[in-house]
């Protein structure tokens, strides 16, 4: 799901780790500290959500999200849906960016490791629909201890897009002829098969 995700957002988070990097001559470290800190906040919300999954009920609905969210990510693959407006929702997610775009300028203008590492915690909280997704799915594991280590291989599926291998990943793409979009619809479609089929293994 992470590596799915990360070819299909490259547009949005990669540029702002390599701004990021470049901060200061230290760009290559400067990205791991950066990352760093948005894998531990993911690891840290997916505990949060795994803990709320492990106090309350939710185990009796385990199979129905499953395939919700395997259902769900069918859909990102095969109709390439990125953008949901659910009214009430999304006007609150827009003001929580907004906010958090006006914090992230400010450690943006400090040029320390400290700062990029907060950056990075920064943007592991910025709204995303396969982090939520990904989220989601920490409802369903046995508690704060899987959901955490499923959340950190969520974020070291990213890694890759955020460490500033594009280039690498595109010379592949051509010298291979492989189509970025089948690539990343297979990715989802075969995330979501393996939600759903999981209900029944």
């Amino acid at each position: 799901m992470g590596f799915a995700g990360s070819l299909h957002c490259i547009g949005m988070c990669s540029p702002l780790a390599m701004a990021v990097s470049n901060l200061n001559s230290r760009a290559t470290l400067n990205r791991v500290i950066y990352n760093a800190g948005r894998i531990l906040t993911y690891g840290i919300l997916g505990a949060v959500v795994g803990t709320i999954g492990w106090v309350l009920p939710f185990g009796n609905f385990q199979n129905l999200l499953s395939i919700v969210l395997g259902v769900s990510l069918l859909l990102l693959g095969v109709l390439g849906v990125s953008n949901i407006n659910v009214p009430w929702l999304t006007g609150i997610l827009q003001r929580s960016t907004t906010k958090l775009k006006l914090l992230f300028g400010k450690f943006l203008q400090r040029k320390s490791y400290v700062s990029v590492f907060v950056l990075g915690s920064l943007n592991g909280i910025l709204p995303c629909g396969l982090t939520f997704l990904a989220l989601t799915f920490c409802l369903t594991l046995n508690g704060p201890v899987d959901s955490f280590n499923y959340m950190l291989l969520f974020g070291v599926g990213t890694l890759p897009a955020m460490l500033g291998l594009t280039t690498v990943l595109m010379t592949l793409v051509k010298r291979f002829n492989i189509s970025l979009k089948k690539l990343t619809t297979t990715m989802l479609i075969l995330s979501g098969c393996l939600l759903i089929a999981r209900v029944f293994i």
